[in-house]
């Protein structure tokens, strides 16, 4: 059994749309896609908070690697990695990962995701949707 202690959820883009896209930055720097906050209140322990975010990928050029990364407060929490084929092959990818967050202290915290691109000459665009969610609960164990 466990409870419920916050929930948070955000959709800054909610369908696939071309003349809205953006590009992914080239690593070190970082796009920014999403953030939430959730509140875990004091006498919360244990716990875990579950964090889903879908982007929607488009390859422009060459075959780029998209590191996603999920932080808390500032810090890296969590990352994945995609590539993503341009041209002449598959473009449009909805990129759908988890993380899961435990133990968390007492009081609200800031949950990030982000994407960078780290293969030089190339390119990928985010092109929506993007959504963000993020479920905090108090486990047994």
């Amino acid at each position: 059994m466990v409870r419920i202690l916050d929930k948070a959820a955000v959709q800054p883009r909610r369908r696939f749309n071309l003349a809205n896209s953006f590009i992914i930055r080239r690593s070190p720097a970082r796009s920014r896609l999403a953030t939430i906050t959730l509140r875990i209140p004091v006498n919360s322990q244990p716990n875990r908070v579950d964090l889903v975010a879908t982007v929607g990928v488009r390859g422009v050029t060459g075959i780029a690697q998209i590191l996603f990364r999920i932080f808390r407060d500032g810090r890296e929490i969590f990352n994945t990695q995609q590539g993503i084929e341009s041209a002449g092959s598959e473009q449009n990818y909805a990129v759908t990962f988890q993380a899961e967050d435990r133990n968390v202290i007492a009081g609200a915290h800031v949950y990030t995701v982000t994407a960078e691109n780290l293969t030089a000459n190339t390119r990928a665009d985010v092109v929506g949707p993007i959504s963000f969610s993020g479920l905090a609960v108090k486990t047994r164990t």
